[in-house]
């Protein structure tokens, strides 16, 4: 989830810009079919972990059913389903690249998604363009290394304003 002016989080991380609605859950619970396992930093893991497990909805089943790789360097444990990562994010990612399975999904996290964009370990930019200018926050493309080449795959627009824009690197 993205903002017009490319944020991922507002300066307050209490607001919630998030346009949602019945058409992008939809969406998602289709997307997740395609996703074995979701991709956190210790911010969002946090947030999430505090959010989901107390809900029982089809959605909330498969937030908390779903296989988690946290990446941080501060957090000594993880519970929900996941898996602690707390050094040599790039390797562990290659290999985990390399394993069979489904794709992954790096829901929130700005710091191991700079990571992860300067390793060139993305395959696929899924940014869902909220209608919405923070002004301020966190952007996504902050500390990126170098100019990064994408080559838009597909578009699509939902009812409630998001867009929803495909990207892979050339």
């Amino acid at each position: 989830m993205v903002s017009v002016d490319g944020n991922i989080e507002a300066k307050d991380p209490n607001y919630n810009w998030h346009n949602w609605n019945d058409e992008m859950s939809n969406y998602m619970m289709d997307f997740f079919k395609s996703v074995d396992t979701f991709l956190y930093g210790r911010k969002a893991y946090e947030d999430m972990i505090a959010y989901w497990p107390h809900r029982n909805d089809a959605f909330a089943k498969v937030m908390n059913n779903t296989r988690k790789l946290v990446f941080s360097g501060t957090l000594n444990r993880a519970t929900w389903n996941a898996t602690l990562v707390n050094e040599h994010a790039v390797e562990k990612m290659k290999a985990e690249k390399n394993k069979d399975g489904k794709g992954m999904v790096l829901f929130a996290g700005a710091g191991i998604a700079e990571t992860f964009i300067n390793s060139n370990l993305i395959d696929e930019y899924r940014l869902i363009i909220n209608p919405v200018v923070l002004g301020s926050g966190r952007p996504l493309f902050k500390n990126t290394n170098e100019l990064t080449n994408l080559k838009l795959h597909d578009v699509t627009h939902f009812e409630c304003g998001n867009v929803l824009l495909i990207y892979r690197p050339r």
